[in-house]
């Protein structure tokens, strides 16, 4: 992106307008404008009549350029992208195909600080954040891309990619509302899903601020197994997770990955459905994937299976998300292949050390 000048993927119809009428634009044509402008971000086109004037002065003043982004496909047909901003700076993507519609995974950090023990992308630490057009470049070349082979568009879209969305709470939200609009990519708002490890403030932030899902990474439902497998469970405890998720006026998912003797025993399941009593909330099941720990293993599929039954016969609506992408490193917990080479440039929090395993 040319020093100077701002992005179009960072801009939303409202401040693209705010632009055109600071310019002396009429409401009218700042209006005709930015429809156009985010349809032609998106990679669409809009059937609006705009002035070459004001096309020619917003060509001037947002660059449009997007990531380079180099596809591994699955035999499943999961599409992991390499994506490389013009720093050097790489980070994951993933199109993951499902009947009826198809999910895109987006980061929204380089590497991450949190640590998670059964997490590629932990062990890298933390670069630096991306910001909202970054991540807006994502789905738009992840987009074009499955375009030009002929999949179908995409329609969801999943904050679970590298980083910790909350950490990076203003550009994920921005980059939200960009993907959200109806003249552009028009994924609807209730079909965009952001994750956290648990990040409490920043949790009751974005109930307040967001009109977006939130998922929580749960993985144990007490104290001491959690801080085990999440570092940052040491900062916020679960009764202050707790009580942020209670504050959600929509269903809130809890991911829970499994993993042989650490959260898949009758114990643990007890745990978790006192945890679940009296809230709004979805359990996704994920068998652990192929990671950084070789200790660490997913339950024999009767176990998990178990486990999801045990929890629907008590009422909580369990969900069990197979692996998709897992032969080229783009399932749940995998997200770092692109990574791997690069130099360290890793700036840890320094509150959160490496977990026990």
């Amino acid at each position: 992106m040319s020093r100077g000048r701002s992005h179009l993927g960072s801009q939303t119809r409202e401040s693209l307008r705010r632009w055109a009428l600071s310019r002396g634009a009429s409401p009218a044509a700042a209006s005709a404008l930015a429809h156009r402008l985010v349809a032609r971000f998106a990679g669409r086109e809009a059937d609006v009549p705009v002035s070459r004037r004001w096309l020619e002065a917003a060509r001037e003043a947002f660059a449009e350029d997007l990531p380079e982004a180099t596809p591994v496909e699955d035999p499943d047909g999961t599409i992991r992208y390499a994506v490389r901003y013009p720093d050097g700076a790489l980070v994951e993507a993933v199109a993951i195909p499902h009947p009826g519609r198809t999910t895109v995974c987006l980061s929204s950090q380089v590497g991450c600080a949190r640590g998670c023990v059964f997490c590629e992308t932990g062990r890298l630490g933390l670069s630096r954040n991306l910001e909202t057009h970054e991540i807006a470049g994502q789905f738009a070349a992840v987009s074009r891309h499955l375009r030009a082979i002929g999949r179908p568009t995409p329609t969801n879209v999943v904050f679970m990619g590298m980083g910790e969305p909350l950490d990076n709470l203003d550009a994920v939200l921005c980059a939200a509302d960009v993907l959200s609009d109806d003249a552009g990519f028009a994924v609807a708002p209730r079909r965009i899903t952001v994750s956290t490890v648990g990040v409490v403030p920043k949790i009751r932030e974005f109930l307040a601020r967001g009109r977006y899902r939130l998922a929580v990474s749960l993985h144990a439902a007490n104290d001491e197994d959690r801080r085990a497998l999440l570092p940052a469970a040491r900062l916020w405890d679960l009764a202050s997770l707790r009580a942020a998720i209670a504050q959600s006026r929509e269903p809130v998912l809890l991911q829970w990955t499994m993993i042989e003797g650490r959260n898949d025993s009758p114990r643990h399941l007890e745990e978790l459905l006192a945890f679940c009593r009296g809230l709004n909330v979805r359990v996704n099941l994920i068998p652990l994937n192929p990671g950084p720990e070789e200790e660490l293993r997913a339950p024999a599929m009767e176990v998990v299976r178990a486990f999801q039954k045990a929890l629907r016969d008590a009422g909580v609506r369990a969900l069990l998300r197979m692996p998709h992408g897992r032969e080229v490193g783009g399932a749940c917990g995998q997200l770092a292949g692109a990574l791997r080479d690069a130099p360290d440039r890793r700036q840890r929090l320094p509150v959160l050390g490496r977990a026990r395993v």
